[in-house]
């Protein structure tokens, strides 16, 4: 089922529609959707060619497509790249129109093989300006910052980089119709904007159902998908296991991590590039304030849900589930902590509301930037300015049952330190808002409470 994705469908079509070859690097995060849509893409061009790249060395690869799978090419047993493009070409030789070609996890071939890229842009230069090539990667890390490196001047042949995004909180309560308010929100922080896993759950069953029967029942299918999810990219996964179970932690700094691990920085700094580059983990930077002094320098933070709810609540404890019921696993390790691990997930909940307005101008201001201030003694959820130095700011707040008016008061100190003087301030809560806010809000035009209902 293809949800939420008619803009990536448009981008694809237009690109079809240009003159001249076309070579696209698409890529994002393994599971969110990057080889389903272009399936989609491709059931309207039924003479594409669709190549699966595996983790092998280069004659394994080529052996794979002439022998193993359904291409309908005419290959010899053990084929050169030459071989290959000599075949596509016979291929579409009487095929009008845009030819499409797809190299699937294509960071392989360049891993295995050096060649690959040189035949590819050979092949396109010399058999006419009629091809729609897109080269797909799940190495988020890889393609924006070493691909080009890796391949040279033989670069100046791409024509485009597409990302493909996790599908928003929107996409989530649309595919879950039947979830409850309060547990499309959990769900979309256990799960993230990441459909495959989406299919794994059911939603005529409530969300501890799903956990108990999808996550935590010997077999279940999510049970070690997040360790898996690791281990099938990385070697040496108990070193990656033992960074991730630290960030899933609050360990999000290096001297945090090396003071836990007594890994070496320079070691944690190589492991934590293998994750970034992969999309499991990202270095979150501070919006740049007059208060730069009063920020932290960088923190490092597990950015897929589901790895981090894996190593926050599975992973130190799987063991436990050989003589633990399911139900009572549950109520043990997961139950009395998944609102707080929840509120880390809110924010960007928020944030789709406050793009949302923003797009259609429904805020008092029009911002053009936005991110959070992440400050030493406290954090803005989000401080938004537009391009005449208007600034709106955000506190969003999932796990109190109430927004007090100290909280209020916590975010004008960090404002303080953070040294902005905010226009427009946006409170969000799961819970109510106490009298004080209440009074504070119909006082001063400046305050938006924004409860559940609203969003």
């Amino acid at each position: 089922m293809l949800i939420g994705r008619d803009s990536e469908i448009n981008v694809l079509n237009e690109y079809k529609r240009r003159q001249g070859n076309q070579v696209m690097v698409m890529y994002g995060l393994k599971g969110v959707g990057k080889t389903t849509l272009v399936r989609e893409f491709m059931s309207d061009n039924a003479d594409g060619l669709f190549f699966d790249c595996k983790q092998v060395f280069e004659r394994e690869q080529l052996y794979q497509w002439s022998n193993v799978s359904r291409l309908p090419l005419d290959l010899p047993e053990y084929p050169e790249f030459s071989d290959l493009f000599d075949a596509i070409d016979k291929h579409f030789e009487n095929v009008e129109g845009k030819k499409i070609l797809i190299f699937d996890e294509f960071q392989y071939l360049l891993k295995y093989s050096s060649e690959f890229t040189n035949y590819l842009f050979d092949f396109l230069s010399e058999k006419g300006g009629n091809y729609f090539v897109i080269l797909i990667s799940s190495s988020i890390e890889w393609v924006e910052n070493s691909m080009v490196g890796k391949i040279g001047q033989r670069a100046r042949g791409i024509t485009g980089f597409f990302k493909v995004k996790e599908l928003g909180f929107a996409d989530f309560r649309t595919y879950f119709s039947k979830f409850n308010y309060e547990d499309c929100v959990t769900g979309y922080a256990i799960l993230g904007g990441i459909p495959r896993l989406w299919n794994y759950f059911d939603q005529n069953k409530s969300l501890k159902d799903n956990i108990i029967h999808n996550i935590l029942t010997p077999g279940a299918p999510l049970l070690t998908y997040g360790e898996d999810f690791v281990g099938s990219e990385l070697r040496e996964t108990s070193v990656y296991s033992t960074i991730l179970w630290a960030l899933a932690n609050g360990k999000n700094k290096l001297n945090d991590l090396y003071n836990h691990t007594l890994f070496s920085r320079a070691k944690i700094s190589v492991y934590i590039k293998n994750l970034m580059e992969l999309g499991f983990v990202c270095k979150e930077f501070s919006v740049d304030t007059e208060g730069r002094s009063n920020t932290q320098k960088g923190v490092y933070d597990i950015c897929c849900n589901y790895v981090d709810f894996s190593y926050k609540f599975l992973f130190p404890y799987i063991d436990e589930l050989e003589y633990m019921e399911p139900l009572e696993f549950y109520n043990t390790h997961i139950k009395q902590n998944l609102k707080k691990y929840t509120s880390k997930y809110f924010p960007a909940i928020c944030k789709d509301y406050l793009d949302k307005e923003n797009q259609y101008s429904n805020l008092p201001i029009k911002y053009d930037r936005m991110g959070a201030w992440i400050g030493k003694a406290g954090t803005i959820d989000f401080v938004c300015r537009d391009g005449n130095g208007h600034i709106l700011i955000a506190l969003c707040n999932w796990e109190k049952p109430m927004m007090r008016f100290d909280d209020y008061e916590w975010l004008m100190y960090c404002c303080k330190q953070a040294k902005i003087v905010p226009d427009y301030i946006y409170l969000f809560s799961a819970g109510d808002f106490d009298d004080g806010l209440r009074f504070a809000a119909t006082n001063k035009k400046n305050i938006k409470l924004i409860t559940l209902d609203e969003l």
